[in-house]
């Protein structure tokens, strides 16, 4: 009956598990050959979320879906497809006029200023200081 590791290592001190590795790795560096076994994986199992077990079920046709039905007939909007859906949405929209047609506004006219204009604009411009209460200035 073959032992595993895991079980071995769980009841052995920390210490001793350092030696017998050691010793391991001493061993193969001298030239000792592991012995090969047959070893395969088990198949990995997952379980399909209730969602995925339907779709799977409707793709491989194990269940035929009615039409649904209101007053005897088929809703019209299940009677389109999503192209007609979209192609209606877009031909119920005003139409668009050609670019010739369309007139911009014209483009703000910006100033381009060298620093020093900067500089003097930033100066004629002042800037605004906060207002102090009175309260304030009696407390020096």
């Amino acid at each position: 009956m073959p032992v595993s590791l895991w079980s071995i290592s769980t009841n052995i001190s920390p210490p001793l598990q350092a030696r017998f590795w050691m010793q391991v790795v001493d061993e193969l560096r001298r030239g000792v050959r592991l012995k090969k076994i047959n070893f395969s994986r088990a198949p990995i199992e997952y379980e399909l979320t209730p969602y995925e077990i339907l779709m799977e079920d409707i793709r491989s046709r194990k269940y035929n879906l009615r039409k649904v039905m209101v007053n005897g007939d088929i809703p019209p909007r299940v009677k389109k497809d999503a192209h007609a859906v979209i192609l209606e949405f877009i031909r119920s929209r005003p139409p668009l006029r050609k670019a010739s047609e369309r007139k911009l506004a014209p483009a703000p006219l910006k100033r381009v200023s060298c620093p020093r204009e900067q500089l003097l604009d930033s100066i004629r411009k002042g800037r605004v200081l906060k207002p102090v209460h009175p309260k304030l200035k009696s407390r020096r």
